[in-house]
């Protein structure tokens, strides 16, 4: 049985970025223009596989090699090691062409941010957009009580940031390096869905394993942007020391 609403949010979260980049082009460090989904719809099926496997690796080691557990995706995907998986394949690629990897990672940076919200956006099409009750909210499907959708909430906050960040990029081209950029990206991410896991239904009281992740990652971006920022004061700071 085809799961609908998980096909549209998959068509969603690639066809908005891939619109968007036709005002928000992807250009190669030579300056040629390059699309978009070609450059990335390969790298997302491996990050999906990779999430895929390692949630069954995590979560029931025996069922890997099982190709109907394997893809049953709606019962889980680790996010960022596919993440990682993902940006791999686009930064093999890059290197492959003669491209600096990280150069073109942090190009992408805001239009997979895009993409991501898209996704979470469309928890509407699935199955419904949870979150704390609340009196005034949406009802997902089979429930009586209106909910906080944190999905939305958390698509407006990864978009607000990709925007901002595309901006600040763009008038500040000498302060963002191609790392501090992507680790700009990482950190929104991060920070968005380590807050969001916190109001996300899950079984039990402690932290989830993506919630714990997303707090790493947030706290590994922190400190590489962190480190940009102390490494580009010092030239002032002796220059001052000097005076």
């Amino acid at each position: 049985m085809i799961d609908y609403g998980l096909l549209i949010s998959i068509i969603i979260a690639f066809g908005v970025p891939t619109m968007l980049a036709r005002w928000w082009p992807v250009h190669a460090p030579d300056g040629k223009r390059v699309d978009f989904l070609d450059i990335v719809m390969v790298p997302a099926l491996i990050g999906l596989v990779v999430g895929r496997i390692t949630t069954l690796a995590l979560d029931d080691p025996n069922s890997i090699g099982s190709v109907s557990d394997m893809v049953i995706i709606r019962s889980g995907v680790e996010f960022w090691p596919g993440v990682v998986a993902a940006s791999a394949a686009v930064a093999w690629t890059a290197r492959r062409n003669g491209y600096p990897p990280m150069a073109m990672l942090a190009r992408l940076g805001p239009l997979a941010m895009i993409g991501y919200a898209g996704y979470e956006a469309a928890c509407i099409l699935r199955d419904g957009c949870f979150g704390p009750a609340t009196p005034v909210g949406l009802r997902p499907p089979g429930l009586s009580t209106t909910m906080l959708p944190i999905g939305l909430l958390m698509a407006a906050g990864v978009i607000a940031a990709a925007v901002g960040l595309r901006r600040s990029v763009g008038r500040h081209p000498d302060e963002f390096s191609d790392t501090v950029a992507l680790a700009c990206a990482a950190l929104a991410v991060a920070v968005v869905r380590a807050v969001g896991s916190v109001w996300l239904p899950h079984v039990g009281d402690g932290l989830t394993r993506q919630h714990i992740t997303s707090i790493g990652v947030a706290a590994i971006a922190a400190a590489v942007v962190g480190g940009a920022l102390w490494r580009a004061r010092q030239p002032t700071i002796s220059h001052l020391q000097r005076q």
